[in-house]
């Protein structure tokens, strides 16, 4: 791998971190202002309307991004067709939407504000279309970066302003109309950096995807977006049937720490994804060492942190929110083992897509769905808050397991050495984390060093992938 080339993975992939990294960020902060100025009852009409949003977004692509950054990754000649293409698409489908949003918003039960508010979540949709047609493009192209700056700028004036409106005591709907003045922006910044990209310049084809082959492709990617959706938010959805408030708040504060690495984990499959689309074509030996390579520091990260975050697992709820529960704690020790495991996953769904047997990746994200729709009640009427989090890794071992058979990759009996050995250094750093006496700062860099110093003597981290580490930082200006 080339020093150019490993920069560009390492900017991709930071930018897709850090664009749903800041996204979440300003999403806690929001829910946070609003609970202690408005109240729980906006901030509920606040989270119903912003579900509404989520959801609507995800209908509103119907999985042709997924589709389309695989198509054009390798045939950069097609891009303005595939654009003028998605723009179309994802505009017609915006606007019905929209219409189809004023009608519910009729029907269901809800307060004259909300209605209003759900009705500028329709009126964010046309614009959203033309950013994420836009993202298309970004992605296709491998530039990343410019995608990060349309969320930082996005989401940072939905911030801002949603901050002023409340402090100025505004309604839910309020807060909705922001989120339409900050997509209308963020469609105008768009189209402006695609302009100055040149992604889009000359020589392009003028023949965009016949609809037969957008029919009869682009559904699974629909699926798997969909999936997505609820492999994020089914868990919360289902125990709130249980209506035991103490439960869904002890798994409430763990989840929402162990989804900022979850996201992490997809953004960085995310941000591989288009190369390892175009790799895949023009050199597919080539692709499948980047995308071993990738798995192997996902698994170093993953492993580590999860066996150093399970042992101070008390200190960071404290550091977090203030509280020590015992309960919550054994919680996050349990849940953070979810991130490596849905890692593997993702590294499984990704290749693939690449491979296009998307029909298989959505297989198997529908199989993780019906276990953890199978799972979780029963387990958490059984054994708390600890059944809810027992049957979530229980479903992810699923799905990890699944995608790896489908996957079909046999590991050679070397292979399964170091990947014992690595489970044996995960196990030694938790314990360490755990057990050691003394300051949560020296268990914790304890433990660190010890993995570290295993993967070293293990083989696992080489000279090579220090150098080639500390050369990207150097590179990068860090």
């Amino acid at each position: 791998m080339s020093a150019e080339f490993g920069r560009r993975l390492v900017a991709n992939t930071g930018a897709l971190a850090g664009a749903n990294l800041w996204r979440i960020v300003v999403s806690f902060l929001l829910q946070l202002v609003i609970a202690r100025r408005l109240g729980l009852e906006s901030l509920g009409a606040y989270t119903v309307a912003m579900a509404y949003l989520n959801v609507s977004q995800v209908l509103c692509e119907l999985g042709l991004p997924l589709w389309m950054v695989r198509e054009v990754a390798h045939r950069p000649t097609a891009r303005r067709a595939y654009f003028r293409r998605a723009l179309w698409l994802l505009g017609g489908i915006a606007l019905a939407l929209w219409g189809g949003l004023l009608l519910l918003a009729l029907w269901l039960p809800y307060p004259p504000e909300l209605r209003q508010a759900i009705g500028w979540v329709g009126a964010a949709l046309p614009f959203y279309a033309v950013s994420a047609a836009a993202a298309i493009v970004f992605q296709a192209g491998e530039r990343l970066p410019l995608l990060l700056r349309v969320e930082v700028v996005t989401n940072s004036l939905i911030l801002a302003a949603s901050l002023v409106v409340v402090w100025a005591a505004g309604t839910v709907a309020d807060l909705l109309l922001v989120v339409v003045v900050a997509q209308i922006i963020s469609a105008t910044v768009s189209l402006g950096w695609l302009a100055r990209s040149r992604l889009l310049a000359p020589p392009q084809e003028d023949t965009p995807p016949p609809w037969t082959q957008l029919r009869r492709e682009v559904a699974p990617f629909f699926g798997l977006s969909l999936a997505d959706v609820l492999l994020q938010r089914l868990d919360i959805l289902l125990l709130s049937l249980l209506a035991d408030v103490r439960l869904l708040g002890l798994y409430s504060a763990a989840y929402n720490l162990v989804r900022v690495a979850v996201k992490l984990a997809q953004s960085y499959w995310r941000g591989l994804y288009p190369t390892l689309s175009r790799l895949h074509h023009q050199a597919p030996m080539q692709g499948r060492a980047v995308a071993h390579t990738a798995l192997r520091y996902l698994l170093l990260l993953g492993c580590g942190g999860a066996a150093v975050s399970s042992g101070v697992a008390s200190e960071i709820l404290h550091l977090v929110y203030g509280s020590r529960d015992a309960e919550a704690a054994r919680l996050l020790a349990w849940l953070v083992w979810s991130v490596p495991l849905f890692g593997l996953e993702l590294y499984a769904s990704t290749r693939l897509l690449v491979e296009g047997r998307a029909r298989a990746a959505l297989l198997l994200s529908l199989a993780h769905v019906t276990a953890l729709a199978l799972f979780l009640l029963p387990a958490a009427r059984q054994a708390g808050a600890l059944g809810a989090a027992g049957a979530v890794l229980a479903a992810q071992a699923l799905g990890t397991v699944g995608g790896l058979w489908l996957l079909g990759d046999r590991l050679a009996p070397a292979v399964r050495i170091r990947l014992l050995l690595l489970g044996l250094l995960t196990l030694g750093a938790g314990v360490a984390a755990w057990a050691v006496p003394g300051p949560v700062w020296l268990r914790a860099g304890l433990a660190l060093a010890l993995y570290v110093a295993g993967l070293g003597r293990s083989g696992w981290l080489t000279a090579q992938d220090r150098a080639r580490f500390l050369g990207l930082l150097r590179r990068s200006g860090v």
